[in-house]
């Protein structure tokens, strides 16, 4: 969406919140660019910019006053009920725009009109291809005194039940009352007149065998309103003729009887056959309008860039996700041959979505790509297309309204300058701004692009001068340049030379050339301040603004400062030592493999290892794999940047075992891990520097130093719904774990509000104990610990995390000896705690303890591997349904007449059966048909 349609939407939005009388008694005055800016977080000028632009091309009024103050032009003409002509209608109050009485129009009225022809708007094609189609379509409507019977022609896929419905909300709209839509298709009834004739008219009571009771048909649910005929050409003959009554007389009558009834009702026909050899002529001649639907063949380039960018948008409205998409790709969809038309182009579209959004969550990604490798296996794009070529990208955000085809074809085209720094940072803003990215996000996004321009840049042999040497500015950018060596005591390379006269040009190029509100938008995050030299760098921008009487923009002090770090960095024989080693650990076959060879890339330096995490993987296993890496390379200082889950607690697991500092970011992405590098790279290796440059960049990261030590744990637990629960959880871990706690960790409980506070927080724990981690609803940053949710906690896994957090190493078979055994502790607790209060008559521990044995021995007989969610559910059902048995509390049981021998995998029932065996005759009870199922889908599904 352009940063103007996000103003136009957020005016109409706050206009909407004014109501009528506080325009006319004036005491609204109308919304200034600063409470907009405010609002959508854009710079002021630039909202006030789009504003006037707004105001120009008709959309919003101005109130000429100091402040001055914008108003929506639609909601004004429909709180005032009446047109309003801008900009030659203007006042110096907005309530001058209410005039006298006898100069309104009907406000009922205008605004029935203007709204009720909006409805055709959501046509595409509505002013070009669709606009005599439409105009047919309303005069059908509104022909008095019942409006017209309509026939929609075309090829299949073009559109044909959108119009129809279209129809219908125009109609609803223009009454103001809701008015019934009954959709049939002819093809469902196509050999069986009689069924057609009962389905279309209804049916007395006794009129056929099995006409038990009267039924109403399809005319008269649709009375008062429209009946769409689909695929009108499968009715027959003898279907078509049924119907003259109803086209002729308006009346129908139900089968079984003489009495005829009166009916309002409109038909609308669709078909994709040759109408004059699919139809009667005497059911044509009936039918007064015939319109075709034009196929997307005939459609214009707007149009079907226009459905390519509305199917776009409704795909992120349905996933929730925003999606990207370059301006190549979805020309090059809108202009693909699609013999099904706009159908096949929708179907296809929601296909690329599909594997676009399977891959955003393998990768974790909170916008959906629509890049070149989904389009190229679809098999769309000629293999000749340059994956690299520099692209226009433009955003889907859910909710938002439809991107107008006007916008993406005038998007700028690609910069072909010499150094094209200002455009493509530009272009890249622009596209950013209309984003659902934070400020800090964006900063970081565009850091990295004015990285990879200078790593371009530099990459190159040889860069020719922009200027000749008879310009006359050559003199004065010579001049600049010999003052850049002065002051810093360098001598430039040809090369160095020329990339720097070169940008210098374009500099100032663009500074003449572009409106100042567009290259001063930039904020602060974009000028790096924490770099070598950056006081010069102040001083070189002063000289060429006295020089060359402009305004340097204040990003460029970050190109200035990159510039000078990288010809100090190139041209010093001692290369910085990296005394810390990076790893990335990620969920996926290959994210974090792929994160860390893209980085390594960007900064052509081999210095990131990673650490994959296959869908299958044990969390032990990953351990293990960092362990050995930490081992086999003796790492002494370590930086960890994992994504989510399990990786979160291994920073302090390697602390302590290796006695090494370990510095871990959590939940990274490919922007925080360059922000991570740039500092490293550019600013410092140590720790403590690191660990306050992430925080300040909102990264979540924590420091394991090895030097401390404390005498004791603790693990604090909290819950959102109260204390209560936390003591409950508290219980069930001593329960559970028993004297496999250390001896030396304290469990404590605390509600939710009490960890808000750090002040809260550290007055429940003593000088001597050290947090080791939480369990709780909701993540607090107050301690650097290890977060274990409670959903996590009480999952397959939640034990194997927890025994990780304390230290076990679960590759050793003691440690899975203990592991199976806290786990039979948790599943019986979990158990006994769930079905206490539904067990009354039996000994609720001896009941689990058989059960959970007829358990073990299915899984045994069908050599299935045991889980522990399954055997909870399988645990409290089959105890619940014993109790219920005793207490001969069946009847719903018995009530169910079901034969077992209907379920498929008899092998399966046969073994519930004979394992249930034991339990039958210990409680001399039966367990029903219907309850072996049951059993059969608690276990298998």
């Amino acid at each position: 969406m352009r940063r103007i349609d996000r103003v136009a939407r957020e005016l109409k939005r706050m206009s909407k919140s004014i109501s009528k009388s506080e325009l006319i008694e004036g005491s609204f005055s109308g919304f200034t660019a600063k409470e907009l800016s405010q609002s959508l977080q854009i710079a002021r000028n630039s909202v006030s910019e789009d504003l006037n632009e707004l105001v120009k091309e008709g959309r919003a009024i101005k109130i000429k006053s100091r402040p001055v103050y914008f108003f929506d032009l639609q909601i004004l003409e429909y709180r005032s009920g009446q047109k309003i002509e801008v900009p030659s209608d203007q006042y110096l109050k907005i309530k001058d725009y209410f005039k006298s009485s006898e100069n309104q129009v009907d406000t009922v009225k205008y605004s029935l009109g203007d709204n009720s022809n909006h409805i055709f708007n959501e046509i595409i094609g509505s002013n070009e291809s669709m606009e005599k189609v439409i105009a047919k379509l309303k005069a059908a409507m509104l022909y008095p005194p019942f409006g017209l019977n309509v026939l929609l022609t075309g090829e299949a896929g073009v559109g044909k039940n959108k119009v129809a419905e279209t129809v219908h909300k125009y109609m609803e709209s223009y009454q103001q009352q809701s008015i019934p839509f009954i959709y049939f298709n002819c093809s469902e009834y196509h050999s069986n007149p009689e069924l057609l004739t009962s389905h279309l008219f209804g049916h007395v009571k006794g009129a056929f065998t099995g006409a038990d009771a009267d039924k109403a048909g399809l005319i008269e649910k649709a009375n008062n309103g429209f009946l769409f005929l689909d695929e009108v050409h499968r009715l027959t003959s003898e279907g078509q003729e049924k119907l003259f009554t109803v086209l002729d007389r308006r009346s129908y009558s139900r089968m079984g009887e003489s009495l005829y009834h009166p009916v309002n009702i409109r038909i609308i026909c669709a078909t994709t056959e040759d109408v004059q050899s699919a139809l009667l002529q005497t059911f044509l001649r009936r039918i007064q309008v015939v319109a075709q639907i034009p196929s997307l063949a005939e459609r214009t380039e707007k149009e079907r860039l226009e459905l390519a960018l509305s199917f776009f948008q409704q795909e992120s409205n349905q996933i929730k996700k925003s999606l990207k998409v370059s301006e190549e790709i979805l020309k090059f969809i809108a202009n693909q041959n699609y013999p099904g038309n706009v159908g096949q182009m929708k179907s296809d579209i929601q296909l690329i979505c599909a594997e676009g959004y399977l891959h955003s969550m393998t990768k974790n990604l909170k916008t959906i790509s629509i890049d070149y490798n989904l389009i190229e296996d679809k098999k769309l794009l000629p293999a000749s297309a340059d994956a690299d070529e520099q692209r226009e990208e433009i955003f889907f955000i859910p909710g938002d309204p439809s991107i107008p085809a006007d916008s993406l074809l005038q998007l700028p085209k690609s910069s072909k300058q010499l150094d094209p720094f200002y455009s493509l940072l530009l272009k890249e803003y622009k596209e950013l701004q209309s984003s659902n990215l934070s400020h800090q996000d964006i900063s970081a996004f565009l850091r990295e692009k004015i990285q990879s321009h200078f790593d371009y840049t530099f990459q190159q042999k040889n860069v020719a001068r922009i200027l000749e040497y008879d310009n006359p500015m050559h003199y004065k950018i010579d001049n600049v340049v010999s003052h850049i060596e002065k002051s810093l005591q360098l001598s430039f390379t040809k090369l160095k030379k020329n990339i720097l006269i070169n940008h210098i040009y374009s500099l100032i190029s663009i500074v003449k050339n572009t409106p100042a509100d567009s290259l001063f938008l930039f904020d602060k995050g974009l000028v790096i301040n924490k770099l070598d030299y950056f006081e010069e760098v102040k001083n070189i921008c002063t000289h060429i603004e006295e020089t060359f009487q402009l305004n340097c923009p204040p990003v460029e002090l970050s190109f200035m400062s990159l510039f000078l770090q990288r010809l100090l960095h190139e041209d010093n024989t001692t290369e910085r030592k990296y005394d810390n080693d990076i790893i990335i650990i990620a969920h996926g076959e290959s994210t974090a493999s792929s994160l860390a060879g893209y980085t390594n890339k960007l900064f052509q330096k081999n210095v990131i290892q990673a650490i994959d995490i296959p869908f299958e993987q044990p969390v032990n296993e990953t351990l293990n794999l960092l362990k050995q890496l930490v081992d086999k390379q003796n790492i002494k200082k370590l930086v960890l940047l994992v994504d989510v889950g399990s990786p979160m607690y291994f920073g302090n697991i390697i602390s302590k075992e290796f006695q090494i500092d370990v510095l871990m970011i959590k939940d990274i992405n490919l922007l925080s891990i360059i922000e991570l590098m740039n500092v490293i790279m550019y600013e410092s290796t140590d720790f403590n520097y690191l660990l306050s440059a992430m925080h300040d960049r909102d990264l979540k990261v924590v420091l394991y130093q090895k030097e401390l030590s404390y005498d004791s744990q603790v693990i604090i637990i909290t819950c959102a719904t109260g204390i209560g629960a936390a003591i409950k959880i508290r219980n069930l871990l001593q329960g559970t774990f028993g004297d496999y706690l250390p001896s030396n960790l304290r469990l404590l409980t605390l509600s939710y509000e009490e960890t808000k506070s750090i002040d809260k927080l550290s007055s429940y724990l003593e000088e001597h104990e050290y947090p080791l981690a939480m369990i709780g609803t909701f993540e607090t940053d107050l301690l650097d610990v290890p977060f274990i949710p409670l959903d996590i906690l009480f999952s397959e896994k939640g034990i194997e995390n927890l025994m990780v957090v304390l230290g076990y190493n679960m590759d050793s078979k003691s440690s899975k000896v203990i592991q199976e055994e806290i786990s039979s502790n948790y599943i019986q607790n979990v158990s006994l705690e769930a079905i206490a209060n539904y067990i009354d008559v039996l000994n609720p521990q001896k009941l689990l303890i058989e059960m959970k044995s007829v358990y073990e021995h299915i899984c045994r007989q069908l050599d299935i591997q045991p889980s522990m969610l399954i055997m909870l559910r399988f645990l409290i059902h089959c105890c619940c349904t014993v109790e219920r048995l005793v207490s001969d509390d069946s009847t719903i049981l018995k009530s169910k007449n079901f034969d077992p021998g209907s379920l498929d995998n008899q092998k399966e029932i046969s073994v519930i059966k004979l394992s249930l065996r034991p339990i039958e005759l210990s409680y001399d009870i039966k367990f029903p048909a219907i309850e072996i199922k049951y059993i059969y889908e608690v276990l298998f599904y």
